[in-house]
């Protein structure tokens, strides 16, 4: 349902959670008019009997801002190897399954997504297509196909590239194509090139301990990229990969499973953001057998050794003041889209983060990612009216965002999503 901003409208008598990793703040009211919020005030000081207000009273409901996916494969559904990511459906079937995962994002409470390696580039096509109103569904950063290689610098293998359709995801072994490659991502609309400094001990041309692309290279792209406006990030699972990217000067680092003090003291001191990597490996752990995976195949990762460290550095890094969003690869059979809150979930009752922090990464900080810092992911006079209205506090109960039921209302750039206010029935 969506309904056209035409009078002010009143969120009256709500808790507020602003998005700046605080406590969120009961009796006030949330003055909105055209695409932006007007107002935050006291229930007192509300205009609540003005004819002139359309009034929503929602008595015991929170308000917190519209949440950002930071590292979103929209095109993907339960996929189980790398290989199914392209070839596991048809591209009209993935079309399909993008679009109907880009409504479920909004339902959901996030009104804005950040692409990390479009097949297809089909990214670029469903901005265009929420933008033109074809379709329903957040704002999109659209993402770059994902540039891989076929292997480490030492042993690429030209025949990789003959393999995989251009269209799906090019293979791109030199700096050469790496960069004419950014070029044409570029002019087909994507605003953040998908890189890979390392490799994952999940995918069949590297290890997350062996470097994919040099420094060289790495440093290649992002020349290109910044000198069109465009940002870059890179899959950085291993150390050395880390650190290439760091050096190379890349936007957003994915998953920095190992990195160390001295990576993340640099990683804060260049305002790189990290979109970290503690749910997606340990759902594969837990429930990868019950998606096929033997348990040998299991035990031959060393993605333990990544949860663990990665349970050290998301503290450190949040003193540090690294800005980390959510996002860790949903699409996969044991992280299916529609679960995003199972993600904050495991922040805040297996790493021990605060869910006020936790709400904050994927407020303020993922619509600071999506190049809106100045302008959502915070309640505030002048921010974008990109709200989501719950029954129940999740900043004192993350939990209440895993439960569809208790997402009430979805406002984006004030008009109304979803609407789904449960209105008590008089005795």
């Amino acid at each position: 349902m969506t309904t056209p901003a035409t009078r002010p409208l009143l969120l009256h008598d709500v808790t507020v959670q602003e998005g700046l990793g605080r406590a969120s703040v009961p009796g006030r009211s949330i003055l909105i008019r055209g695409d932006r919020i007007e107002a935050v005030m006291p229930v007192g000081d509300a205009p609540a009997g003005s004819p002139d207000v359309d009034v929503r009273v929602l008595t015991g409901r929170t308000v917190l801002p519209g949440m950002t996916l930071g590292h979103t494969h929209v095109a993907y559904h339960n996929v189980v190897t790398a290989r199914d990511t392209m070839f596991k459906y048809s591209l009209p079937e993935i079309t399909l399954i993008a679009a109907a995962n880009a409504e479920r994002l909004l339902q959901l409470g996030y009104t804005a997504m950040v692409g990390a390696g479009s097949v297809a580039g089909i990214d670029m096509a469903l901005k265009r297509a929420i933008a033109e109103g074809r379709i329903t569904g957040p704002r999109v950063t659209a993402c770059s196909r994902d540039l891989m290689v076929s292997a480490p610098p030492d042993r690429r293998d030209p025949a990789v590239a003959r393999r995989i359709p251009v269209e799906l995801m090019p293979v791109v072994d030199s700096a050469a194509e790496m960069v004419e490659r950014t070029d044409k991502e570029i002019d087909e609309g994507a605003e953040i090139i998908k890189t890979f400094s390392s490799g994952d001990d999940t995918y069949p041309n590297a290890k997350s301990k062996e470097l994919l692309y040099t420094l060289d290279e790495l440093r290649a792209v992002v020349e290109k990229a910044h000198a069109r406006g465009v940002r870059v990030r890179a899959h950085s699972r291993g150390i050395d990969g880390i650190r290439n990217a760091i050096s190379a000067g890349v936007d957003v680092i994915d998953h920095a499973s190992y990195a160390d003090e001295e990576c993340l003291e640099q990683i804060a001191e260049r305002g790189i953001f990290v979109v970290p990597s503690l749910y997606q490996p340990r759902q594969l752990l837990l429930f990868g057998e019950q998606h096929g995976k033997s348990p040998e195949y299991l035990e031959k990762l060393e993605f333990q050794d990544e949860i663990d460290n990665t349970l050290w550095l998301l503290p450190r890094a949040q003193e540090l003041g690294i800005r980390l969003v959510p996002g860790d690869d949903f699409g996969f059979a044991w992280t299916p889209h529609g679960t995003y809150n199972d993600e904050l979930r495991v922040y805040v009752e297996v790493a021990g983060i605060p869910a006020p922090t936790v709400l904050s990464w994927a407020t303020a900080n993922g619509a600071a990612l999506a190049g809106r810092g100045d302008d959502a992911g915070v309640v505030a006079p002048g921010r974008l009216a990109d709200l989501v209205v719950t029954d129940g506090d999740p900043a004192a109960e993350i939990t209440v965002l895993g439960d569809p039921d208790r997402i009430e209302m979805v406002l984006l750039g004030g008009e109304i999503k979803r609407d789904a206010v449960r209105v008590p029935v008089a005795a």
